[in-house]
């Protein structure tokens, strides 16, 4: 192992990275601090993991993850006013999900069979907005491959990613 490679593992060793036959699962999800349990466990195995962040603008963010070029997950990230419902908003794409089902994870939450939607009531810049995170398995090989266990696995991201992303936003409860 080269000096640089022995380095990366130490310091995973110590951040609490998680390997996936080949790349290490970061803690941070596109600068969100989630942990790399949660996102390990919706992540195919490869060689190479990246992540490509995009803020598209103060409200809004996305993060894709590819796995040896392929796409894996996708995350987005808003932020909107109280009075949107934004899991009605997002009916169609929960519905094309596959039989989403509401969860309890933040104010409002809905886990499918590819993805799901999580919603926190929080105050920005001085008004009562609401933070809302979807997630979508892109992977043509989603896992963990039987779908109870990846409901479970979608609902466990969502509870460890929401509270941590509305912090990264300064969206405080």
């Amino acid at each position: 192992m080269s000096l640089a490679g022995a380095l990366w593992a130490s310091l995973c060793v110590l951040a609490g990275c998680s390997s996936s036959d080949g790349y290490t699962t970061p803690d941070a999800l596109c600068g969100v601090p989630v942990g790399s349990g949660p996102l390990a466990a919706l992540l195919p195995d490869g060689r190479k993991l990246e992540q490509s962040p995009k803020h598209i603008d103060a409200a809004t963010s996305v993060c894709s993850l590819s796995v040896d070029g392929k796409p894996a997950l996708y995350l987005r990230d808003d932020v909107t006013d109280t009075g949107v419902d934004p899991a009605a908003v997002q009916h169609d794409v929960l519905a094309r999900m596959g039989d989403p089902r509401k969860v309890s994870v933040g104010d409002d939450a809905r886990v499918a069979d590819k993805g799901g939607i999580a919603v926190g009531v929080c105050a920005q810049q001085g008004r009562r907005q609401k933070f809302v995170t979807l997630v979508d398995l892109t992977s043509e090989h989603v896992v963990p491959k039987r779908t109870a266990d990846r409901r479970k696995a979608l609902e466990e991201f969502l509870r460890a990613y929401l509270p941590k992303a509305m912090e990264a936003k300064g969206c405080r409860r």
